[in-house]
């Protein structure tokens, strides 16, 4: 029984290129006898793993999701060398199928020369694509290096566009240029098995990239969805530090009208402690004075009026008294001095009350010349009558009926400090100022 020999066609990742080589083998060693066509590949693994239409380096992924694409593509490979070995069946060619995985394609088929004792190689020489007819040695980086580095007892043959470029290593019984008469049909079924293998390869390519393409589609609208919602959350958060703000400044304005507030209170309060102690110094009892002098000391002490601080106003001229006879003691006299001492001028309106009813000037209100009923202090710190200062501001007034300043604010407060001292003087001199 005749000895099995084996030829070993490498081919090539580029499917026409492994076509041309698998064809040019199967014409040449058809009616050799008893040889098998081993159909050999080198798969490399792919350094470069597609993500969502954009290639990152294997190192930069998770090695489960390397593992698997490379397990697609080594079953991408597996069956294309299946639709090879079926091929050689059908043209009544036995044929084995042989891969081998490593790094470089060189390594690998040298080291299945060294290894397996290969005698008989068939290998690409270039791309079909770069074929020429003056071409007379392989023009493929891998092919040269094969040819370099391959042990001597292993003949080649070197085939581009199943054309025999040249061959290397020892000679063997077929030559070169001796091709069997293979029947044209035979040829024909093998290129059309080809062709339609190349069409099935083409739309199961076009099928995972029109699925490519729809998750890169998908991916883009939820990036969008997401870019949407990321300006939604980004306006939202301007819309509440813009509140938060707003809502500061009012915190603010509140807290100073809180501050302005007690103030005022506090300047009315140290006013009453001012005013209660007058009239406790008043009330003790003094011999050397009689009661012409109290009533005059007591309308002196009570004779006090606030401005819109909160200071207490002592009016420049004095109460005048009735009778023209009497005669004020040095004390009263020094009092008078140290209360005008300490008044300032601009707050007095000169009146023709002060001569002809004896009517202490700071009753008369500066807009109407009228004893105040309602005596109240405006922001400029003058007293007014309430209504006749009022209607000043409703007017649409918005200076001073004295000064001729700007009024700060509408703000009145109650002289209720003047309003008793113009009551209680009615009520002595037995007259209505109604």
């Amino acid at each position: 029984m005749a000895a099995v020999e084996k030829v070993f066609v490498a081919l090539p990742a580029e499917v026409k290129s492994g076509r041309s080589t698998l064809s040019w083998a199967l014409s040449h060693f058809r009616d050799a006898g008893a040889t098998v066509i081993v159909v050999t590949h080198v798969h490399v693994p792919p350094q470069m793993i597609p993500v969502m239409g954009v290639k990152f380096h294997a190192s930069k992924l998770n090695p489960e999701q390397v593992s698997l694409f490379r397990m697609a593509e080594r079953d991408k490979v597996d069956k294309q060398l299946d639709h090879y070995v079926n091929q050689c069946l059908r043209m009544k060619m036995k044929c084995e199928k042989l891969v081998i995985e490593n790094e470089n394609v060189v390594d690998g088929l040298v080291e299945l020369i060294n290894l397996h004792g290969l005698t008989k190689l068939v290998i690409s020489a270039a791309p079909d694509r770069n074929y020429s007819r003056k071409m007379d040695k392989p023009a493929s980086r891998t092919a040269t290096e094969i040819m370099q580095r391959a042990d001597p007892s292993c003949k080649i043959w070197f085939v581009c566009k199943e054309r025999l470029i040249c061959t290397s290593g020892m000679e063997v019984e077929i030559a070169p240029g001796h091709t069997p008469f293979i029947p044209d049909t035979g040829h024909d079924a093998l290129q059309l098995t080809l062709h339609q293998e190349q069409d099935d390869n083409n739309e199961s390519e076009l099928g995972f990239y029109d699925e490519v393409k729809e998750a890169c589609k998908a991916a883009e609208n939820l990036m969008m969805r997401a870019l949407r919602e990321s300006y939604r959350r980004q306006k939202a958060d301007e819309e509440v530090v813009s509140s938060l703000q707003k809502a500061k400044e009012y915190e603010e304005l509140y807290l100073e009208e809180v501050k302005k507030r007690k103030e005022l209170e506090e300047a009315l309060l140290r006013a009453s402690e001012e005013i209660a102690q007058l009239k406790q110094e008043r009330d003790l009892p003094k011999n050397d004075q009689n009661t012409t002098m109290e009533e005059q000391q007591e309308v002196i002490s009570d004779n006090l009026i606030l401005d819109a601080s909160g200071q207490i106003i002592k009016p420049l001229q004095e109460y005048l008294d009735h009778d023209e006879n009497c005669v004020r003691e040095p004390e009263t006299l020094l009092i008078q001095r140290k209360l005008a001492s300490s008044f300032s001028p601009s707050s007095v309106m000169q009146s023709p009350f002060d001569e002809d009813c004896c009517i202490p000037s700071y009753f008369i209100c500066p807009i109407l010349q009228e004893v105040m009923r309602e005596p109240c202090i405006a922001s400029d710190g003058f007293t007014y009558e309430t209504d006749a200062i009022r209607s000043w501001l409703d007017g649409g007034q918005r200076v001073s009926p004295i000064t001729g300043q700007p009024i700060v604010h509408q703000q009145l407060i109650p002289n209720l400090s003047l309003r008793s001292v113009i009551q209680d003087h009615a009520r002595r001199n037995q007259y209505s100022f109604s």
